[in-house]
């Protein structure tokens, strides 16, 4: 078996893969927080002068975002969010908005 019979398998194995998740019925667990960081300019500063100024940050902050994850017991797709909706005592994570 050549190489690229063995990668034209493993390519037919990832589409067998996709399409079983496609399928799926998908039952989630529980959903549980996990905040992605991302990195926040703050500050400026000018680096361009006369009639073409630039500016750019001064530096870069560790900024948490907001995400929620759930995971289907049965094919372990993973649906993420970070979108929220209003209930009475705070907020929940809303996965179809």
């Amino acid at each position: 078996m050549t190489n690229f019979d063995k990668i034209a398998q493993l390519q037919h194995e990832i589409e067998v893969e996709k399409l079983k998740i496609s399928k799926c019925k998908h039952v989630f667990g529980n959903t549980y927080y996990n905040p992605t960081i991302i990195k926040e300019g703050y500050g400026s500063v000018q680096d361009g002068a006369g009639s073409d100024p630039h500016w750019s940050y001064i530096g870069y902050k560790d900024v948490e975002k907001p995400r929620w994850t759930r995971k289907c017991k049965l094919c372990g797709y993973e649906d993420h969010t970070d979108k929220k909706k209003p209930i009475i005592t705070g907020y929940e994570p809303s996965f179809n908005d």
